[in-house]
């Protein structure tokens, strides 16, 4: 089986992408099911999406992404089907679907809520030039819909009767878990994500202040260095794929904030909490969208709901290292039974071959 996988962006840079169908790769390809990569994005376009301004050089190159999606489309009989991670193209309707589809059964792979209208940071109002009622008609016209999380898939089933659901993975073989030191000289409290995530911390920036000024544990951020916490000592670091893991293996316990007025978030599985516990790092997130599925308060990690939950969840995990180390155990468990790819390769690859099937 030859699948022909349209991405948005180049192998390597986007966790969601990474943590999906480059990761599912190494199951497929044993099984007889073979992926040709074809990202919409190239060095020119990756260079200025992600910054303010220069709309000239965007609409070039996004211009440019686009009639090579339509010259690809011409390639389409060498492929048994097609895989479309979140949208073949990062703008425009559903043409290029609508044209797949009269060809090739799409496996269609959606693990954010893209139907709900956001604007970008960076490129503000050229958001809407994404359509975001073009997301049902590639849920209605693909043979197979792959969704990440409840909330997605609640959505899609409306729209699609073959729906599969696989939790964004982690790579255990790269995420391997080892036993932290069970009375450590420090213990650190730390986060990891994005430039564009960074704001979450800000949403436990008075429950953390309280913790600094106790001195019990060291706090350190990774993804990125313009971090401002009014009276928090910390140290930062930008995010580095060749480093992540090792990054992460500085902290114990982990951060997963985030904000409950986000239209995305209640539909979103939040892979940081499973790359953090594939690590044995105990999370204590904010009562969301997949953290109430993952988390098992009081088992694996805490639940907590306003700043006096955070304090008391993350004091009590810095002091008590028999609980830590208890929880940190059940983490690892939880982490390869339920979201490593061993685990999910039977569903991965049922779920392809549905969509050749008569």
């Amino acid at each position: 089986m030859r699948v022909l996988a349209l991405v948005p962006n180049q192998l390597g840079y986007s966790p969601g992408q990474r943590g999906s169908i480059e990761l599912w790769e190494k199951v497929l390809a044993p099984e007889g099911i073979h992926v040709e990569f074809a990202p919409f994005e190239n060095d020119e376009l990756r260079k200025v999406l992600y910054f303010s301004g220069r709309n000239a050089k965007k609409a070039y190159e996004m211009a440019r992404g686009y009639l090579e999606r339509l010259r690809l489309l011409r390639e389409l009989d060498r492929f048994d089907a097609v895989f479309v991670y979140r949208e073949a193209a990062l703008i425009g309707p559903a043409l290029l679907e609508r044209l797949v589809a009269r060809k090739k059964p799409i496996i269609y792979q959606l693990d954010d809520p893209l139907f709900v209208p956001y604007k970008s940071q960076y490129n503000g109002y050229f958001s809407h030039l994404k359509f975001f009622g073009k997301i049902k008609r590639i849920i209605e016209m693909s043979k197979v819909v792959m969704v990440n999380s409840s909330g997605i898939r609640q959505f899609a089933e409306s729209y699609n009767k073959n729906i599969w659901q696989v939790p964004s993975l982690v790579d255990t073989s790269k995420f391997e878990y080892r036993p932290f030191s069970e009375t450590p000289e420090r213990v650190c409290v730390g986060w990891s994500g994005s430039p564009t995530t960074l704001k979450n911390l800000k949403l436990v920036e008075a429950p953390l202040r309280n913790i600094s000024q106790k001195r019990i544990c060291d706090l350190h951020f990774i993804g990125g260095t313009d971090i401002v916490l009014r009276d928090v000592d910390f140290s930062s670091q930008m995010w580095n794929s060749e480093t992540e893991v090792e990054d992460l293996r500085k902290i114990q316990i982990g951060l997963v904030p985030l904000a409950s007025d986000n239209p995305w978030n209640p539909y979103k599985f939040i892979m940081k909490t499973a790359q953090y516990m594939a690590l044995g790092i105990v999370p204590v997130g904010t009562p969301i969208a997949s953290n109430l599925e993952v988390i098992r308060h009081g088992e694996n990690g805490f639940l907590a709901k306003d700043d006096a939950d955070w304090e008391k969840y993350l004091s009590l995990l810095v002091i008590d290292h028999k609980l830590r180390n208890q929880m940190s155990a059940v983490c690892a468990k939880d982490a390869l039974e339920k979201y490593s790819l061993k685990a999910k390769t039977p569903l991965i690859v049922d779920a392809f071959r549905s969509a050749v099937k008569s």
